[in-house]
Formats: C-alpha cells, sequence, structure tokens
C-alpha cells in the first residue's frame, strides 16, 4: 500500500529558488533509495485565504467559525509563502527500510556555506497511508 512523507513549509518568497534546488538535490537522493516520487507545491496566494477554493455559498454554511487556511496552519508569516510537499513510496516497510540509509547519505547532510532557506522547527511533518485514488 502506498505510503506518503507530508510536510507543510513556510518558506521567504526571496528562497523560492534556493529551496527549489534544495529539494531538487533531495529528490535525487530519495528516488535513488526508492522513493517514487517528489512533488513539491507553492501555495496560490490568490486563493490562499480559502474563499475562492470552495464551492459558493460553502463557507456560509460554517456558522460561526472561520475556515483555516494553509498560511495559518504553516504560521506563515509576511513575506513567506506555504509549500505543500510530499514523497510518495510503495509502502512504509520500503519507506522505514529506506529512511536510515537517506539520513547517512552525506548528500542530504546541511552544507557548511549553505544559508537556512526555512526554519526546520516551523516545517509541520506527517506520515500517511493512501485512502483513496481516483
Amino acid at each position: 500500500m502506498s505510503y506518503f512523507d507530508c510536510y507543510l513549509i513556510p518558506v521567504p518568497t526571496a528562497k523560492l529558488d534556493a529551496y527549489k534546488a534544495f529539494s531538487q538535490r533531495m529528490a535525487v537522493v530519495y528516488r535513488e533509495y526508492g522513493a517514487l516520487r517528489v512533488i513539491d507545491c507553492r501555495l496560490d496566494s490568490a486563493t490562499s485565504d480559502g474563499t475562492h477554493f470552495h464551492a459558493d455559498g460553502a463557507q456560509s454554511e460554517v456558522q460561526g467559525e472561520e475556515l483555516r487556511d494553509f498560511p495559518a496552519a504553516a504560521a506563515a508569516r509576511y513575506g513567506e509563502t506555504v509549500i505543500l510537499s510530499w514523497t510518495e513510496w510503495r509502502s512504509k516497510v520500503e519507506r522505514d527500510a529506506q529512511l536510515p540509509q537517506i539520513l547517512a547519505d552525506p548528500r542530504v547532510q546541511p552544507r557548511d556555506v549553505e544559508e537556512m532557506i526555512f526554519e526546520g522547527d516551523r516545517l509541520i511533518a506527517g506520515a500517511f497511508y493512501k485512502l483513496l485514488e481516483c
């Protein structure tokens, strides 16, 4: 059964190119160790408040409550965007077997010359089983 490592990452918009280069470097390593794919999505800031996402009137159905959006969930600050990222594996067993090797690979270690692209303590992460694919 497919297994996914998923991340919500607040990234300064000024560092998007650096993030993309970092993520591409990581993806090469993860793919070598069996990840099926690595996907990074950038938040569409024009629709980030959720008002344009839901069907007409859907927000009014939530009486007395505000819908949460990705910037709030990621605690994004002024000048930041949100990256939704996931790595797909064939199975949890395969992912669990490969992850220690990936983390030991020198290519995923921080480089001395690299500036921090995002604050790791603000990254939101979770692992998921696939529930449905249509």
